[in-house]
């Protein structure tokens, strides 16, 4: 069921042009405004309480799956829940915008788009808000920003179904705005992410080597497993550096036009999103996931 609901999805994110109805963003902020309401969420409150109300959207929707819906109508509703929770039609049109600046050599317009990202600035850490001054690049934003919005929602689906969907999604959420605001409680949030992206990032980070250059990447994978201290976003997007090299003509050809390495990186990351399918139908095979 799990497969078959991920290949609707898929199919029917990239085929459709989703309306903010449709997205989590929309839902996640009014549950963050409905629990800031009834003082569940304040400045001063603790993390455990947090994490505690941004993992109750995800255990009414296991206690409803359970006590309420037969097998069809859980399969009608983590469908319809992976819809809204998988992608960012935001990004994906910023995504458009560069690759048209870039075909027209606007460098300034580039930047702007990059900064555009948004590439959650305090992401774990407090880091500052320019591209340039992270030192990466578009397509290694776009790297993370596709991790979060497909890989990691995937991995949490698969895992858990509908429920860890809407519980990664919500603190992603929750999270990015608490940076945008610079709230106090953008700490509390960014420790439950970084336990919620430990193990999806480095399933991630393994696809990708696997679907590019193995032997350039595989020696910092397996550094990665046993590193507490390389942020989640730093090593993914590391890896996907180093699993997808470009050739000398590509480096030409970036210095011409900024949307060589973005379309490669983007490329890969499909790739990723293809083998994790195909694990995914491997294992539901084998009786693993149902």
């Amino acid at each position: 069921m799990m497969l078959i609901s991920l290949l609707i999805v898929l199919s029917l994110e990239r085929s459709l042009e989703k309306t903010p109805a449709w997205h989590v963003e929309r839902y996640a902020e009014q549950f963050r405004r409905w629990a800031t309401d009834r003082g569940w969420i304040k400045e001063d409150t603790e993390a455990v309480q947090v994490w505690g109300v941004l993992l109750l959207p995800a255990l009414l929707l296991a206690l409803i799956e359970h006590w309420l819906l037969g097998t069809f109508l859980t399969f009608l509703e983590q469908t319809v829940v992976l819809f809204i929770c998988i992608g960012c039609p935001a990004l994906r049109a910023t995504y458009q915008c560069f690759l048209k600046a870039a075909e027209r050599g606007d460098l300034e317009a580039c930047t702007l788009y990059t900064d555009q990202l948004g590439h959650s600035g305090c992401n774990y850490q407090q880091e500052g808000t320019q591209a340039q001054s992270e030192g990466k690049t578009f397509g290694q934003h776009l790297t993370w920003l596709n991790y979060q919005h497909y890989a990691a929602v995937i991995l949490w689906f698969l895992a858990f179904g509908a429920p860890g969907a809407v519980f990664y999604t919500f603190t992603r959420s929750a999270h990015d705005a608490f940076c945008e605001s610079e709230s106090s409680l953008a700490q509390a949030t960014a420790r439950l992410l970084y336990a919620l992206d430990f193990i999806p990032v480095r399933i991630t980070a393994f696809g990708l080597l696997m679907m590019g250059h193995f032997s350039n990447a595989f020696p910092t994978w397996i550094k990665s497993l046993t590193d507490l201290q390389t942020m989640p976003r730093q090593l993914l997007t590391t890896i996907a550096g180093k699993a997808e090299m470009l050739t000398p003509e590509e480096q030409a050809a970036q210095k011409e036009n900024a949307a060589v390495e973005p379309k490669v990186l983007v490329k890969l990351a499909k790739r990723n999103i293809l083998f994790l399918l195909v694990v995914t139908a491997a294992l539901t095979l084998v009786g693993t996931l149902s």
